[in-house]
């Protein structure tokens, strides 16, 4: 019997699925390249080895993002056009490395370097793309603005 792996990667069609994927915890790889461009396609070798290391996917997650259909990154936004990829490294909602261009050895180094042990680690309510995810919601539902969030937790003794 075959065990089921994983995709290597995920293809994010929509804004709004690179946002929800975005908004979780753990490292995210975000791929942003052009349809047209070669070199983007030689990473998946990378991306494979290290999934198969790591088979967490709420630790590790390689997302691609066409950089002409994504209005969601100002960073994919600036890179249309562009004939190598760019990878952003999210972890918890937050950038924490750019690498331009087909860089293996450096993408394999910030990745490493980067995955949690294990995604619980990471904190939902540090991650300012989850937070203004659910402000969007809470407002599209009506409700009246909230105290923003910080401080110690369990309010007054």
């Amino acid at each position: 019997m075959a065990v089921a792996l994983p995709p290597v990667q995920y293809n994010i069609e929509s804004d709004e699925d690179l946002e929800n994927r975005l908004a979780g915890k753990g490292l995210k790889v975000v791929e942003v390249f052009s349809e047209w461009c070669g070199p983007c396609k030689s990473v998946v070798p990378t991306f494979r080895r290290i999934r198969l290391d790591r088979d967490d996917e709420n630790a590790l997650l390689f997302l691609t993002v066409c950089a002409e259909k994504c209005s969601f990154l100002e960073s994919a936004k600036d890179h249309r056009g562009k004939s190598e990829p760019l990878f952003i490294l999210y972890r918890n909602g937050q950038v924490k490395a750019r690498i331009e261009g087909a860089n293996t050895p450096a993408l394999n180094q910030q990745v490493l370097a980067l995955t949690p042990a294990n995604a619980d680690v990471d904190d939902l309510e540090e991650n300012p793309i989850y937070l203004a995810k659910m402000e969007r919601e809470r407002i599209a539902r009506g409700e009246t603005a909230q105290a923003p969030r910080g401080g110690k937790k369990g309010g007054k003794k």
